[in-house]
């Protein structure tokens, strides 16, 4: 990393330490937060001091440099010296003091990094508490500290900062405004960074909305059910913002409603549940603080917040009120990428089990079924083979020999253990049943804790692995058989959640199979009379898209305006999850490869780049022979619309999302099925508000023989040919 590079860093660090006050690492979303925190010069200065020591701090002592740089080692720092700064005037020893209660901040924060990380809660804003209450109680015992007089001159402050101007301003807004209400809530805005005055909170509302619309409406929520809250307790509302309680509220609304937790119905409900709990505690901590004269500032929020969150985690059921795994930087974001995954990846983290043979078979009986797949037994298939009349057998069917599917090898279906191999029965004559032995032959394969496969009525002496013996997907095991409570030959497969022959079937779904020769499922759950055989991943498509880390891709781009080249890597982040990087535009883009689709999942960067134009066309691909198939899915609305469509969206998306964006992928091969020249994808987007057109897009892309990809971006003329790689 160049001294450049660590520069911006640096600076984007100490910028994000303003905006991590409202959960945010948005750097734009920073400056006028810097700016407001400026009314106040004494605070001002004193708060960066702060910032500035801890991330410096940081730097020397060679703590992580991802969290320095989001700016989490910095933002307790940063409010502990706006408080320094706003209880006193900035003389040389509120100078060291800042600067020294700057480091004092950053090792609690380490430490309460370590205490509470151990349970995988966050430290919030209980450094800050801390570290404040030490310093200001200190603060009285020290020479040369003169009390700061200027909160109590606001408009000579304004006066002096902006001059008339900003005195006009302030006062306009004061005047628009004359309802109690508004006016605290502005003043509880401020009060998050030592701003007392109600065009300080103005500001922060304003920046608020335009970084979120759902933070922003949170923040509105809090403020106004605490209201409700201290109304009707009778308290004096007053104590909302004169004793800095007020942005309790607001940043505990956010916390829940939209970074914490996803946004939804659900989250707005608790976010509306704790705000009252967040009252009365801080009515009870305000009279227990009052004899030591310490302020509450933000202890109520982070002792409800830290409670709730522990609480949740000891949940059995999730439901629709999910915690938030990984931060994408906004409760937008948030919002629309767990939508956008759950749509399209309803079984992730799901076992692959696929199915136990090769080629085309008939499912005889489905889940459910007529004959035995009843009550705890009712999650199985049956597979036959049968001919193009449907006939499961040649001749007339008199012996086990003249049914197709006798004799046919079986396969293990995903990866695991062989727990259970159950041979030397007899296969049956046709009609007959055993009904003492009534699984007949049979294998019990462990795949995971909870997860196994069984394989029933299998040949006498066919089973080729024993106890023990691990086994791959595609394997060979056995033979299909007659034997048990089979009247003519078939396979019974089903998964169950114990290891034991006769153990209740478990509902869970197949990894990925042709139905009926057109259509591919993908964990799904195929049903009596389907014909499915598993599909044949292309090996020029594999050889295309198993992008490994490492891999370059040299692309050569044509336009009306010229020419140019450009080059990807292939990388992997700290998740283990795979992207393509784009140097050139600082652009990045998330995918998924499981041999049946490539699939985008997530774009960072430059909308002008062509790796977005390559994102959304081959946002899902199949990489299966699929000629005249169709597939269909949905990308995320805030990596396809323009921002002032998605601005008023923000608004309802936690409750209703009329907005809606989908891709269609026709795919050609070209040549043999097993060895074709090239393939062809043909990609539609479409974008629908309330369920009406409103735009469309058009990219075609062509996979050849020698792992060479054209791409064709049909609005802009741009054509980019990558080289064989």
């Amino acid at each position: 990393m160049t001294k450049t590079e660590t520069l911006s860093d640096f600076t984007k660090g100490v910028l994000r330490s303003y905006s991590q006050i409202f959960f945010s690492d948005n750097y734009w979303f920073a400056i006028p937060l810097v700016l407001v925190s400026f009314l106040d010069i004494s605070a001002g200065l004193a708060g960066l001091l702060s910032v500035l020591t801890a991330n410096i701090a940081a730097s020397i002592l060679k703590f992580d440099k991802l969290t320095t740089a989001k700016g989490f080692y910095g933002f307790n720092s940063l409010l502990v010296g706006l408080g320094l700064g706003y209880f006193y005037e900035l003389t040389i020893v509120i100078v060291v003091i800042a600067i020294i209660a700057g480091f004092l901040t950053l090792l609690i924060t380490i430490a309460f990094q370590g205490i509470l990380g151990k349970y995988y809660l966050p430290y919030l804003s209980i450094p800050f508490v801390l570290s404040l209450w030490i310093v200001l109680s200190a603060g009285g015992m020290l020479n040369g500290t003169e009390d700061n007089q200027s909160g109590v001159y606001i408009l000579n402050k304004l006066f002096i900062i902006g001059g008339h101007p900003l005195v006009t301003l302030h006062q306009w807004i004061v005047g628009k405004m004359p309802s109690n209400f508004i006016n605290s809530y502005f003043l509880s805005l401020g009060a998050i960074f030592f701003q007392y005055n109600v065009f300080a909170g103005f500001v922060v509302a304003i920046a608020l909305l335009l970084y979120s619309r759902i933070a922003f409406t949170l923040s509105l929520l809090g403020y106004s059910v605490a209201w409700l809250a201290y109304s009707f307790f009778g308290t004096d509302m007053t104590l909302i913002g004169y004793s800095y309680i007020g942005y309790n509220f607001i940043l505990g609304a956010i916390a829940v409603g939209g970074y914490f937790y996803i946004p939804s119905r659900q989250s707005y409900f608790w976010a509306f549940a704790i705000t009252p709990i967040t009252a009365l505690v801080s009515a009870g901590l305000f009279v227990l603080l009052k004899p030591f004269n310490l302020s509450l500032l933000s202890l109520p929020f982070n002792l409800v917040l830290l409670t709730f969150i522990y609480s949740l985690r000891f949940r059995t059921v999730h439901g629709k009120f999910r915690e938030v795994l990984i931060q994408e930087g906004t409760p937008e974001r948030n919002l629309y990428s767990y939508q956008s995954f759950t749509q399209r990846f309803p079984n992730f983290g799901w076992l692959q089990i696929k199915l136990p043979f090769l080629g085309e078979w008939y499912i005889s009986q489905g889940q459910n079924g007529d004959d035995t797949h009843k009550g705890e037994w009712s999650d199985a298939w049956d597979f036959v083979i049968v001919n193009s009349e449907s006939s499961q057998f040649t001749d007339d069917g008199n012996f086990s020999n003249d049914y197709y599917c006798f004799g046919q090898s079986i396969i293990a279906p995903a990866d695991g253990t062989i727990v259970i191999a159950e041979d030397g029965i007899e296969d049956n004559k046709i009609g007959d049943v055993n009904t003492v032995k009534n699984w007949g032959n049979t294998i019990i394969i462990k795949h995971a804790e909870g997860l196994y496969s069984k394989l029933c009525h299998l040949q006498k002496g066919s089973i080729q692995v024993k106890v023990g013996d691990n086994v791959i997907y595609g394997q060979i095991i056995g033979k299909v058989g007659n034997s048990g409570r089979s009247p003519y030959p078939h396979l019974h497969f089903q998964l169950q959640a114990t290891p034991y022959i006769g153990s209740k079937t478990l509902r869970y779904p197949l990894f990925v199979y042709m139905e009926d020769g057109k259509e591919i499922r993908t964990y799904s759950y195929p049903s009596k009379g389907s014909r499915i055989k598993s599909v044949d991943e292309n090996s020029l498509l594999k050889k295309a898209f198993n992008l490994m880390p490492g891999t370059k891709l040299n692309w050569t781009i044509r336009t009306l305006n010229g020419s140019e080249k450009v080059t990807w890597e292939v990388l992997t982040n700290s998740y283990n999850n795979s992207y393509i990087h784009c140097q050139a535009t600082k652009s990045s883009a998330w995918f998924k490869y499981d041999g049946v689709n490539f699939c985008f999942t997530h774009f960072e960067g430059d909308r002008k780049s062509l790796l977005y134009a390559f994102y959304l066309a081959a946002f899902k691909v199949p990489l299966v022979n699929t000629d005249s198939y169709i597939s269909t899915d949905y990308l995320p609305v805030n990596h396809t619309y323009n921002r002032w469509r998605l601005f008023l969206h923000d608004f309802t998306s936690p409750f209703f999302m009329y907005l809606k964006a989908s891709v269609e992928v026709k795919m050609i091969t070209i040549g043999s099925e097993f060895d074709p020249d090239r393939v062809e994808y043909s990609s539609k987007l479409s974008g629908r508000s309330f369920n009406r057109l409103i735009w469309t897009k058009n990219y075609h892309l062509v996979v050849n023989s020698d792992n060479s990809l054209r791409f064709i971006n049909q609005q802009s003329d741009l054509e980019a040919l990558c080289e064989p790689y």
